[in-house]
């Protein structure tokens, strides 16, 4: 068997230089998935604004509304296990019901 020196497997490396142009020629990143757009055609208009809503209207305080009923429902859940477990649960259904009833 003769071993050719025009054989694909046995070709010389690349120099520097030839190595820079392959590379500068190749895209690369995200450049490989999206070209630029030609430079001759327009932009897409931008769509007119949304229509203005009408004014919210105003906030009517509820019993729900109020922090102090989540504090102790958050409270109550966090350390139910420090409770006594003779004590009820309480859930803020509970307690806003205790609250309208008094």
């Amino acid at each position: 068997m003769s071993v050719s020196d025009s054989s694909e497997l046995s070709s010389p490396p690349t120099t520097d230089d030839e190595a820079l142009v392959q590379n500068s020629t190749k895209p690369s990143g995200l450049d490989r998935y999206f070209k630029p757009a030609p430079k001759g055609t327009p932009k897409v208009p931008s769509s007119p604004p949304p229509p203005k809503r009408p004014a919210s209207p105003p906030h009517e305080y509820v019993l729900a509304d109020n922090a102090d009923i989540a504090f102790i429902v958050m409270f109550r859940s966090r350390f139910h296990n420090v409770f006594p477990k003779s004590l009820p649960h309480y859930g803020p259904q509970d307690i806003e019901r205790g609250v309208a009833e008094t």
